[in-house]
């Protein structure tokens, strides 16, 4: 059985993040040989993530379940060094490589304009298609997340734990579309959306629970409620979320085909 409740938090913000920020911006001098040559997991975070991390484990501890009964940490340096920041009671650590970030190929140790490797076929389609340079699809990383993560805090919980995972923002996108079953057109949406509540910040908090949010009774063996919470930035706290139920009707099943023209006829 699930967790009662599940909290996961994304890393402050690492040394690899500035220097796409800065990329975005106009800046390309971060990508130095050196930087190109460090892999994905080395990263460590840069001033602004340790106070980031801080902050995020000062909210937890004033107003998260603590002490929480088991503690996931990604395998990524940044990951780990913002487990420590957290700074949480009675922390011991289980190191999971199943949460590490999602693999993008070339995506991030080029400067934008040297990225864009595959022109046709990822941007076609982001939730299926592998990045340029290999990597991994983010259905793919969906799979991961379910067989790696959630489907063995199932299996090893009985229901009244309370879990803490640090990891990463798109590890964190999988693990929403498993728990609340989004569809493909759904997580296209949210990747792409400039809107703070759809987004995952450094420092971004996921809380899903088998709570209801109003009564506080456990009512199902699933997730029915989430809480998106980013203090690190004051970017905000949106509350929680109902996790509706995402089965698809014939006619919802139609709706969806009929956006795509017939290609032949006969």
């Amino acid at each position: 059985m699930l967790p009662v409740d599940l909290i996961l938090v994304r890393h402050g913000q690492s040394e690899e993040n500035l220097a796409i920020s800065m990329d975005r911006s106009g800046d390309k001098s971060y990508f130095t040989y050196e930087f190109r040559r460090t892999h994905d997991r080395a990263f460590r975070l840069t001033d602004k993530g340790v106070a980031q991390s801080k902050a995020v484990g000062e909210w937890l501890k004033k107003n998260a379940p603590v002490p929480f009964d088991y503690f996931y940490v990604s395998d990524f340096i940044r990951a780990k060094e913002s487990a420590v920041y957290l700074d949480l009671p009675q922390a011991r650590w289980e190191v999971k490589y199943e949460l590490r970030e999602r693999d993008q190929g070339y995506r991030d140790k080029f400067p934008a304009n040297l990225s864009g490797l595959d022109p046709y076929k990822y941007p076609h389609d982001e939730f299926l298609s592998y990045p340029p340079g290999g990597g991994e699809s983010f259905a793919t990383l969906c799979l991961r997340a379910k067989t790696g993560f959630i489907d063995d805090l199932e299996h090893n919980c009985l229901g009244h734990e309370k879990v803490i995972g640090v990891s990463h923002g798109y590890y964190m996108r999988a693990i929403q579309s498993v728990l609340e079953n989004l569809s493909r057109e759904e997580f296209i949406r949210l990747n792409e959306s400039q809107e703070p509540a759809d987004r995952i910040f450094n420092g971004q908090i996921h809380w899903y629970s088998r709570r209801d949010s109003d009564t506080l009774k456990v009512e199902s063996s699933r997730m029915v409620a989430v809480r998106s919470v980013c203090v690190s930035d004051e970017v905000g706290d949106y509350g929680w979320r109902r996790i509706e139920s995402r089965l698809r009707s014939d006619q919802d099943l139609m709706d969806e085909v009929s956006k795509y023209p017939s290609l032949l006829k006969g």
